[in-house]
């Protein structure tokens, strides 16, 4: 069964969770394929996190297209972690924050190619 690109794959992010955390905002995405040897597209969400809160960023993808997504948080131009590491692909990633500020949520698709997909953002139990 192909996933809808919409609250779907947000019910398939939060479901993942199993309990292990509160969900508190999804970021859905939907990029083209992009021709080799250009830049791939990104979609950018700004948060705010608080220092001492321990947060889990996960994506679902709609497995009816070929991109694989990955999720990654930023301070500036410092990352900060990944789904995507040692060239293997997660699901999740865990982030203790050291620091109450502005971060950057990126989601792209490996290679480039088309895909759709929802990240949450939870804060851990």
């Amino acid at each position: 069964m192909k996933a809808q690109c919409n609250q779907t794959l947000v019910d398939i992010a939060v479901k993942d969770l199993k309990g292990a955390a509160s969900y508190l905002k999804d970021f859905k995405v939907r990029l083209k394929a992009q021709e080799p040897r250009k830049q791939q597209p990104v979609a950018k969400f700004s948060i705010t996190l608080s220092k001492g809160q321990s947060y889990r960023f996960n994506v679902a993808a709609d497995k009816g297209l070929p991109g694989q997504p990955i999720i990654q948080l930023y301070d500036g131009n410092k990352l900060q972690g990944s789904s995507f590491f040692k060239g293997k692909d997660y699901k999740s990633f865990d982030f203790p924050c050291t620091k109450t500020g502005q971060y950057l949520v990126f989601i792209t698709f490996n290679e480039g190619k088309e895909g759709c997909a929802a990240g949450v953002l939870s804060v851990l139990k």
